[in-house]
């Protein structure tokens, strides 16, 4: 006599179970206490599972999960050689995987991804641990992502000696208009990185009136990246719309590379700001701009303090015809303003401007209320390198960074005499500098009040 189909689905899940512990990997299982869930906000009565025996192999299938709502899932401590998660929806509450312990990853292992939708991977999950991933000595890409992401964050994490990528989306749908034909809301917060490749690594492309890989909404925040000597380009995206990139620290990287990379190159429009870029190659970002639709979006370039690079200018902008697909993309507008950059250019090889500018097919571009100080060139602080003649006004060049009324190069803060001081126009977009100091009535030049 065959079973019933419901008890024949428990028998299934018994089966997967036990080939899975056979194999060394522990699954979910189900804990009532509910303490310590407090240290995870988004998580007020979760369901909570305890995962991993601290080595070896570690499976998370969201189809195994049966919970109506938020669920925390905590990773045993220990050394790991790879983790795989997969097929979570969240469609019943946010699902938070943390550690429970240091859980580290070395060697050939890899964290791989796939299909993961209001999902928090975060390394917050135990006091006195402040990264509580640990991804070290890895020859390989440390995560790689199969699938879709959506509502999805990977926060307080730590990478070292990484030989290749530090996240890897490989992301390239079709997009159709639809909501399932894009990836979305994607956030990346307080993550380290020393000595590695590229912290993101994307897809995404408009070639021939098709548009793939289509990202809305990410942002990358306080990341610590650094002593990186070839990464070239720290986070590479193909095709976003409202990229927030804000808070981060870069220093200390391209002491071998000459390419003219990107340190961040950013394929759509959004936001930079409030970035620390110092002791580099490369422009701090390439922002080849587009939008997807028929409404022109804005790229902002503003409250970042770029110093010391051995070569190129502090910011670039442009776009490029195979990016305009009539119908289906226009251009965007460049506003570069109340930056801070100094010591650009170096090697006095090639330019090194607060920005180069050139053509928008379409869009303008300003660039105001900039402080630059030392450049290779003070005549020409803003390069026009097409047809596009960018909008320049009320920047304010300085042949020192004393001359400017900078205390020190490390914090950049204005002296109270100094000749930047309450010398910009009121800027609607920004009320706040990179210090979150407020800008008044009567702003200063540059980056810092």
């Amino acid at each position: 006599m065959p079973f019933p189909k419901k008890t024949m689905r428990y028998l299934l899940y018994i089966v997967v179970i036990v080939c899975i512990v056979g194999c060394g990997v522990k699954t979910l299982k189900h804990v009532d206490d509910q303490k310590n869930v407090n240290q995870l906000p988004t998580q007020a009565a979760a369901t909570i599972y305890e995962v991993g025996e601290g080595f070896g192999d570690l499976v998370i299938d969201g189809n195994l999960l049966t919970t109506t709502g938020n669920s925390l899932i905590k990773i045993k401590g220990g050394v790991y050689n790879n983790i795989n998660i997969s097929n979570i929806t969240g469609e019943h509450g946010v699902v938070t995987i943390t550690n429970n312990g240091l859980v580290r990853m070395t060697g050939d292992g890899q964290m791989r991804l796939k299909n993961l939708s209001n999902v928090v991977i975060t390394g917050n999950g135990t006091n006195g641990i402040s990264k509580g991933f640990l991804f070290e000595d890895m020859k390989y890409r440390s995560i790689e992502v199969d699938g879709v992401l959506n509502n999805f964050t990977l926060q307080y994490m730590s990478f070292k000696n990484i030989g290749d990528n530090v996240f890897t989306y490989h992301y390239n749908q079709d997009y159709d208009g639809s909501e399932d034909s894009y990836s979305k809301n994607l956030k990346f917060f307080h993550n380290d990185c020393d000595n590695t490749g590229q912290f993101i690594s994307g897809a995404g492309s408009v070639d021939g009136g098709t548009i793939k890989g289509y990202i809305k909404n990410i942002e990358v925040a306080h990341l610590d990246f650094k002593n990186s000597p070839d990464v070239g380009t720290v986070v590479w995206l193909g095709n976003v719309e409202g990229y927030d990139i804000h808070n981060n620290t870069i220093n200390n990287i391209n002491t071998k590379n000459n390419n003219h990379n990107g340190i961040f190159l950013l394929n759509g429009n959004g936001k930079f700001h409030n970035n620390k870029i110092s002791n580099h190659q490369g422009n701090a970002i390439r922002a080849f701009g587009f939008t997807v639709g028929n409404a022109p979006k804005n790229v902002l370039i503003y409250n970042n303090i770029v110093f010391n690079s051995r070569k190129y200018s502090a910011f670039e902008v442009q776009s490029f015809k195979t990016n305009i697909v009539p119908g289906k993309t226009t251009y965007i507008n460049a506003l570069i303003f109340n930056n801070t950059c100094g010591n650009l250019n170096l090697s006095n090889d090639w330019q090194g401007n607060i920005a180069d500018v050139y053509d928008l097919i379409g869009g303008s571009c300003k660039v105001y209320n900039n402080l630059a100080f030392n450049l290779p060139n003070p005549k020409v602080i803003v390069g026009q390198e097409s047809v596009l003649k960018p909008i320049v006004y009320n920047n304010l060049y300085f042949k020192t960074s004393k001359d400017a009324g900078i205390i020190d190069e490390q914090r950049f803060e204005l002296s109270s005499d100094s000749p930047a001081k309450r010398k910009g126009f009121i800027e609607p977009f920004i009320v706040k500098d990179y210090y979150n100091n407020p800008r008044g009535t009567a702003p200063s030049v540059g980056a810092v009040e």
